[in-house]
C-alpha cells in the first residue's frame, strides 16, 4: 500500500469543436473590426456642460482655434482660458509658450483682451497637459473660483486623454466637461487610410492607455505633481 502523495490528478478539458472554432473566430474578428472603427470617434470625445470658463489648448492648429472661438461666442461663458508650454517647434518663436501664442491669435480674430486669461505651463518633465490642468487649478483657487464649471477644448482624438488628465487634476474640485475640435487632415470615420489619421490614433491609443495604467503624478499639491515649477 503506498502512502506517496499523488503527482498528477485526471481532469476533464473543455475543446472547441471545429464549427465552435469558427464561430469563437468570427465573433472576435467582428469585436475586433468595431472597436477599430470606432476608437477614434471614443478618443474624440465630446460632452460639454457648457461652464463658466472655456480653457482651449493653446497648440491647436489655427482652424480649431477659429471654432474654438465660435464656441466661446456661442456659449454663456465667462472666459476664455488658453493654456501651453514652451513652443519647442521655433528656434526663436514669436511667443514664448503655446498659451501666448494662442492668446495672440484670439485676440488678432475678435475675443476681447477683457474675455482672455493666459495661463502657460513652465518647461517640465511632467506630463504637459497635466501640468497645464495644474496651472488652471490653481488659477481658479488664486481668483476664490471654488468649484468652478469649465469646458476643455482640445484636439481631435487628444480629447479623450486632456479631458482623464484634467479630471485627474482638478479631482472633484471642479465640473468639466470636454469638446474635441474636428481633425483637418483626416476622417475620424476612415482615420487609417491616411498617415496622419493612423499616427494620431495610435498615437493617443497608446497615450491613452498609459496614463490610466502607468502615470503617477503626485499627491494633490505636491512637488512631484508640479515637477519643474519649483
Amino acid at each position: 500500500m503506498s502512502y506517496l502523495p499523488s503527482l498528477f490528478k485526471r481532469r476533464q478539458v473543455w475543446l472547441p469543436t471545429f464549427w465552435g472554432l469558427i464561430v469563437f473566430t468570427v465573433v472576435i474578428a467582428t469585436v475586433f473590426n468595431v472597436m477599430f472603427r470606432n476608437i477614434a470617434f471614443f478618443l474624440a470625445q465630446n460632452q460639454p456642460i457648457n461652464g463658466q470658463y472655456l480653457v482651449v489648448e493653446g497648440w491647436l492648429a489655427e482652424p480649431a482655434l477659429l471654432t474654438a472661438i465660435t464656441q466661446f461666442k456661442q456659449g454663456d461663458y465667462q472666459l476664455l482660458i488658453t493654456t501651453g508650454g514652451p513652443d519647442n517647434r521655433h528656434v526663436n518663436p514669436i511667443h514664448a509658450t503655446y498659451a501666448e501664442q494662442a492668446s495672440a491669435f484670439l485676440v488678432k480674430h475678435g475675443i476681447n483682451t477683457d474675455q482672455l486669461i493666459t495661463i502657460p505651463t513652465p518647461a517640465s518633465a511632467q506630463d504637459r497637459t497635466y501640468l497645464s490642468a495644474v496651472k488652471v487649478r490653481d488659477w481658479l483657487s488664486a481668483n476664490k473660483s471654488s468649484h468652478a464649471s469649465i469646458d476643455l477644448y482640445s484636439g481631435d482624438v487628444h480629447a479623450r486623454r486632456s479631458y482623464s488628465l484634467y479630471k485627474m487634476a482638478f479631482a472633484d474640485k471642479a465640473n468639466i466637461g470636454i469638446i474635441a475640435a474636428e481633425p483637418n487632415n483626416f476622417s475620424l470615420k476612415h482615420w487609417w487610410r491616411t498617415s496622419e489619421g493612423a499616427k494620431s490614433v495610435l498615437a493617443e491609443t497608446a497615450g491613452f492607455i498609459w496614463i490610466n495604467c502607468c502615470f503617477s503624478p503626485g499627491a494633490y499639491g505636491s512637488h512631484q505633481e508640479k515637477w519643474g515649477i519649483y
